[in-house]
């Protein structure tokens, strides 16, 4: 073993060691890394251009732009900039974003056999989190629109808070959005909106008609709402309502041509007692029909603090359509 020992020790066996290693690695970079990229994007990109319509001709670039680094991507002012190629409008990212979501709904059929869903659509302005990073936050499109000068005015519902409401009273602190929050669970919102001005609060369950039930709990469609409090559109609303988002929203749906909202953040709840899997799809490809596409999804993690297996999931959506909906416009 000691002449074995020794060899091994010898400064000549480690110098050619690490000679070798640094050839061959040389060498694996000669062969592979040049055309790795070029093969592999060029091929996709060839793949979804040949069937796509004219309006996606590069589906991938909206991606690899909001990947990268933001230093990168500033001009000499500090402007957004896209090196070599023409600024990019709203509209031409949610194209882009589009084709590229189409070219996920192809691959679907593989994706259901495992019982999946994700998400695939890029909001074309900032996403910041707003609220707790746990059970309670949400992902926000474009939430510099709100809280940058000058703000715009905001409408907000917020279906289901309980006394949960650290995003309600985050909204308040950073925008001049209004809330109008309806929970028959509770008698009055959590500490962080009580009695703050720009905050109404009823105690009603949202639902899919209008009735009051044997409790003697009132019930209101989006619809009604809508009407009673004067809007014809909602900015942000958010929906946690225990497994009844799927009544309402087939009920929202029917209601309106245009869904009367710019985004979409609601809690899934995809338990078997909530919904089936073939009745799941129903209602997202329903979803998907009336323009909402999803940017942001995360697994709802609080279940597993008692050692349960989690059940729902947070799920963020953008509306493509919609007038009102600021989401859409360019921006200087």
């Amino acid at each position: 073993m000691a002449p074995i020992r020794s060899i091994l020790a010898s400064r000549a066996v480690i110098t050619s060691l690490s000679l070798l290693c640094c050839l061959a690695l040389f060498l694996y970079t000669i062969d592979i890394e040049p055309g790795f990229h070029k093969n592999t994007l060029n091929n996709d990109d060839h793949n979804v251009n040949n069937n796509e319509h004219n309006g996606n001709n590069n589906n991938l670039d909206v991606n690899s732009n909001l990947l990268m680094p933001s230093h990168e991507l500033k001009g000499v002012d500090g402007d957004m900039v896209y090196h070599g190629r023409p600024k990019r409008s709203t509209r031409h990212i949610l194209e882009q974003s589009e084709g590229f979501y189409k070219r996920i709904l192809r691959q679907r059929k593989q994706w259901l056999a495992e019982q999946m869903f994700g998400t695939s659509f890029a909001c074309p302005h900032d996403i910041q989190r707003v609220g707790p990073l746990s059970d309670g936050g949400k992902w926000i499109c474009g939430m510099s629109l709100y809280t940058e000068e000058p703000r715009s005015k905001c409408v907000i519902y917020s279906f289901g808070v309980n006394f949960e409401t650290r995003f309600e009273g985050e909204m308040l602190d950073r925008t001049d959005c209004e809330i109008w929050a309806y929970d028959a669970s509770v008698t009055q919102m959590g500490p962080e909106t009580r009695g703050r001005p720009g905050v109404l609060f009823k105690p009603y369950f949202v639902g899919d008609r209008d009735y009051v039930d044997n409790k003697g709990i009132q019930w209101r469609t989006l619809r009604s709402l809508m009407k009673e409090n004067g809007h014809d559109w909602i900015d942000i609303l958010k929906v946690d309502i225990e497994g009844s988002e799927y009544a309402t929203f087939n009920s929202i749906m029917d209601d309106f041509d245009v869904l009367p909202f710019s985004q979409l953040q609601i809690e899934l709840h995809v338990d078997t007692p909530h919904t089936t899997f073939g009745n799941f799809l129903t209602w997202w490809e329903k979803l998907e029909a009336k323009g909402l596409r999803p940017f942001w999804t995360e697994v709802n993690l609080h279940p597993a603090i008692k050692f349960a297996t989690p059940w729902a999931s947070e799920y963020c959506f953008i509306n493509i359509r919609g007038e009102k909906n600021i989401l859409l416009r360019d921006y200087e």
